[in-house]
């Protein structure tokens, strides 16, 4: 069963002309970090798509097979999902503060995390979401 969370956005829906999303649109975003050796990733799998009145983010992603049973991942995961979960409600905020626009009216599914290891890292994975994003929104 998926992990569903309204985000409430930073206007009032009803004084404010919202950019919905009007289709499915199904993204791979990956960040690849340029310093140190090869592997620091983070990649995700996300869908947007509407989803009227309001903000939801829902997790349907699950730890990768090889990872279960090492606890300190098991421990790590949900750290990585609340770190893209900021990412999105960041990038709502910023788009309404720096560009006047007021996204909504969408659901963000977070359908698979790729995890490296030794080398991913929370950062990386909140970057990924915001080129993701700003992919989707062109803004």
């Amino acid at each position: 069963m998926p992990n569903k969370i309204e985000i409430f956005p930073p206007y009032e829906k009803e004084k404010v002309s919202i950019i919905s999303v009007l289709e499915r649109i199904d993204k791979k975003a990956r960040f690849v970090r340029q310093s140190g050796p090869p592997g620091r990733f983070a990649s995700i799998d996300i869908v947007i798509e509407p989803y009227e009145g309001s903000i939801i983010f829902e997790n349907e992603a699950r730890i990768q097979e090889d990872l279960k049973g090492d606890n300190e991942w098991e421990l790590g995961f949900p750290m990585i999902i609340c770190a893209i979960f900021d990412a999105l409600k960041s990038y709502i905020q910023n788009s309404y503060d720096e560009h006047n626009l007021a996204i909504g009216n969408f659901k963000f599914k977070l359908i698979n995390i790729d995890i490296h290891k030794y080398d991913s890292k929370l950062m990386d994975y909140k970057i990924a979401t915001l080129i993701g994003l700003k992919e989707v929104f062109k803004v």
